[in-house]
């Protein structure tokens, strides 16, 4: 599966007029799709509704009534907005009207007696709020089915925000390609069932545009890194993770055993004594790197370097900022770490609360960044109900600034390295507990000490993180579930 946003979509159906199929080509693949669409899965309803607007979406409506017609359905089309605007849904329209099709622009009893609606008001380049008037015809009743033409009406293509009285569809039937902000909260909850319909785009032209790709277990598992019947533990990366503290004891069991589980072959942890003494008697496996601390268990700065200048000699990955807390220390002890290390470096958590002022230090081309709204919103010094209303535009912009692949965390998670993008749909509302970042940061960090590249690595990790969340919330309650559960559901899909 892949996603588009508008802006891509219209390319596509430049490069797709380029190759020889026009726009009112196109516009009669996707009216005719729809038709069959509804025939196919909805044929029972005979009275069908379709709401159409005055721009290209509506005269995919215009040819969807024309085929439904020619079906034997009671067809009625409602124009709101009147006459159309583009000289292909003007030619619609007229076949529309030579079918014997009735148009009104207000609606009349219709509009309660319809068995199925189809809206087609307005396309994928909506911005804003419905006026008043919209949302009153929108609104769902009871005993109607409803359709979304190519995006629901009062959705945003781009973001998946939505104005209040946005059309909640039964399914949405979109053309070419699913549209990003479709896989976005909370737009995603107004789409119901999404049919991707084809209306001739080529798939070279695909191959043009880098479209967001949504990532699967399946794809995923084929890209773990192999494990020969000859390896030892070398082989398999010795990751140095500089976690948790004495209030954050878990920060560092959570995201060890995580990598641990992931595959890693060696682990020192450096922390906090308490930390670590809890970490060992959970799993032994771990090596233990005791830190000093200030008097409310926060790491120190200067007292810790040479320590941690041994520690990173030979490995593979540093693993920092789960739980370390935000003090003067601990940012310039994260400063130091970073210009001490040669390998990858995954920053989560506290360790992207640390940088927030100071992003330039970042290194680029070896960083993971994991934030969830919140941490992104301070690293790009904006609010998290910014980051929430244009997801897919921070992550870039945190791409772009950095030169980290990024992991932007949340119900439809975003992976880019500013290239290459991707989207994780998988997981529920049962991983929203404090401690799965630290879960997912230490997978990753397992899978690039074995040598995945950052941005496989962090697309991995991802899609990992949230099937094993998928499969506790198959055998536990979303609100009993915990992240320490998810390691253990990890053994049934890796």
């Amino acid at each position: 599966m892949m996603y588009v946003t508008p802006q891509q979509m219209r390319e596509l159906e430049r490069l797709t007029f380029k190759a020889g199929i026009s726009y009112s080509e196109m516009m009669e693949n996707a009216g005719k799709a729809l038709a069959a669409f509804t025939i196919r899965n909805y044929g029972a309803a005979n009275k069908i509704l379709l709401i159409a607007g005055n721009g290209n979406n509506g005269g995919d409506c215009y040819v969807a009534a024309y085929y439904l017609k020619a079906e034997g359905k009671t067809v009625q089309i409602l124009t709101p907005f009147g006459e159309p605007k583009t000289e292909i849904s003007k030619q619609a329209r007229i076949r529309a009207e030579q079918a014997e099709i009735k148009i009104i622009s207000e609606p009349d009893s219709f509009l309660e007696e319809a068995e199925l609606v189809i809206d087609g008001i307005f396309g994928t380049g909506f911005r804003g709020e419905l006026p008043e008037e919209m949302r009153k015809l929108l609104k769902p009743r009871e005993h109607q089915i409803r359709i979304a033409c190519d995006i629901p009406s009062g959705g945003d293509g781009t973001t998946g925000q939505v104005s209040k009285g946005t059309f909640q569809a039964d399914v949405t039937v979109t053309f070419g390609a699913e549209k990003f902000g479709m896989c976005q909260y909370p737009l995603k909850k107004y789409c119901g069932k999404v049919h991707v319909a084809d209306i001739g785009i080529p798939a070279e032209a695909f191959a043009e545009i880098q479209p967001v790709k949504e990532l699967t277990l399946e794809e995923i598992k084929k890209l773990l890194p192999d494990r020969e019947p000859d390896a030892y533990k070398n082989q398999m990366g010795h990751i140095l993770a500089v976690a948790g503290s004495v209030r954050m004891r878990g920060a560092c069991i959570l995201s060890c055993m995580a990598a641990m589980r992931t595959g890693t072959g060696l682990l020192t942890c450096a922390s906090a004594e308490p930390a670590l003494h809890a970490l060992a008697c959970q799993m032994p496996e771990i090596m233990c790197l005791p830190l000093r601390t200030d008097e409310n268990g926060f790491f120190l700065d200067i007292e810790n370097h040479e320590m941690l200048r041994q520690a990173l000699k030979g490995k593979q990955a540093l693993l920092t900022g789960c739980g370390i807390g935000v003090t003067e220390q601990t940012k310039n002890l994260l400063k130091f770490l970073i210009s001490e290390s040669t390998c990858p470096i995954i920053l989560d958590a506290d360790g992207l609360n640390c940088m927030a002022d100071c992003i330039d230090l970042i290194p680029k081309g070896r960083t993971v960044l994991t934030p969830h709204a919140g941490e992104a919103a301070r690293l790009l010094n904006t609010t998290a109900s910014e980051i929430q209303k244009d997801r897919i535009t921070a992550a870039h912009r945190l791409a772009e600034l950095t030169g980290a692949a990024v992991v932007l965390k949340g119900a439809g998670s975003i992976i880019t390295d500013g290239s290459r993008t991707a989207v994780c749909t998988l997981g529920n509302a049962g991983m929203a507990r404090a401690g799965s970042g630290d879960v997912l940061a230490g997978m990753i960090s397992a899978l690039i000490g074995q040598g995945m590249g950052l941005y496989e690595a962090a697309c991995a990790g991802t899609v990992l993180h949230a099937a094993a969340g998928d499969k506790t919330a198959e055998r536990l309650p979303e609100r009993y579930m915990l992240p320490q559960d998810l390691i253990s559901s990890l053994q049934e899909i890796l």
